[in-house]
């Protein structure tokens, strides 16, 4: 009897400390750096055992919660990868001279939603004029900062459709692309020059509406469906963006614009070469960020906790 009640003690004990190291660590946000998709007081959580990413190599465009030098821990976006070198050119990143593409889903955490050019059921061609956007955001208007054009620009639609004969258009810089989504759907489709590619993609959504977050897309899927070189220099993404919906009976909920995290170089340094152990950090608001640019490229003992998407 004795022995069964040790080893029932010994059972609960090791469920408890499993509880413990499974239980996610949550982190107050502090600062605009990871705006616009966290903002100051947000409580972010990390993935299920955050003590097993000490043992896990970080991915590029991971959120992880990290030792600043002489200074308490941060949220940063891991941008930069052992034995990679780094650069930021023209708003961009590029590692090893290539520029390093977003996903739909980093888009959405990093990019800032521009205006809404129309909301209602109607078909018909709904156009974002030719307009030079600079990388200016609605959240941080008391901070003092020199405004930069931006080049990676795009447009989105949320549109249910009716009929199987419905094709939708998304048009800019030279460059079109067209689907015909099935009927009696609710989808959003997204276009736009971004890290100096063409790309493209639509995607299901609830047929519910649902309230969203904070990100310019609404749950992106993890890779894009249409993807094509836009160099720099080519035809302008600035020249305007429309949106050409061809079904009398669509209801056209939103037509927006949108446009990518701009970098800056800080300290006059936008070149990092990273050893074998480094990894280089970046906020996803650069102006209100103290990063990898300040610090340089961080140790990998230096990143803790690993974000829940």
């Amino acid at each position: 009897m004795n022995a069964r009640l040790v080893v029932a003690a010994i059972a609960c004990l090791v469920l408890v400390a499993v509880g413990l190291l499974a239980r996610p660590a949550r982190y107050e946000v502090d600062g605009l750096s990871m705006a616009p998709d966290v903002m100051p007081g947000d409580v972010v959580i990390t993935q299920p055992f955050p003590a097993a990413d000490r043992a896990r190599r970080p991915e590029r465009f991971e959120r992880w919660i990290v030792d600043r030098p002489a200074d308490e821990r941060a949220l940063k976006r891991v941008v930069g990868l052992p034995g990679e070198t780094l650069a930021i050119v023209n708003g961009d990143l590029l590692a090893d001279g290539m520029a390093v593409l977003k996903s739909p889903r980093v888009l959405a955490e990093v990019g800032i939603e521009l205006a809404t050019i129309t909301a209602g059921p109607s078909s018909g061609r709904f156009d974002l004029p030719p307009a030079e956007v600079l990388d200016d955001v609605p959240f941080a208007t008391e901070v003092n900062r020199m405004l930069v054009p931006v080049n990676d620009l795009g447009i989105a639609a949320v549109v249910r459709t009716a009929t199987g004969a419905a094709q939708i258009r998304l048009t800019g810089g030279g460059r079109r692309v067209t689907w015909r989504p099935t009927p009696h759907t609710r989808g959003c489709f997204v276009a736009g020059r971004l890290d100096g590619c063409f790309v493209a993609t639509g995607w299901k959504l609830p047929l519910r509406a649902v309230a969203g977050g904070r990100g310019c897309l609404p749950a992106a899927p993890p890779t894009w469906a249409h993807e094509e070189a836009w160099p720099a220099g080519d035809a302008d993404s600035g020249s305007g963006w429309s949106a050409e919906i061809d079904d009398p009976a669509a209801i056209v909920e939103r037509v927006w614009g949108w446009r990518d995290v701009h970098y800056r170089p800080a300290d006059g340094v936008a070149e990092w070469r990273l050893g074998t152990g480094s990894f280089l950090v970046l906020g996803d608001f650069p102006t209100a960020s103290r990063d990898s640019r300040h610090w340089g490229p961080l140790a990998r003992e230096a990143l803790w906790h690993r974000l829940a998407p």
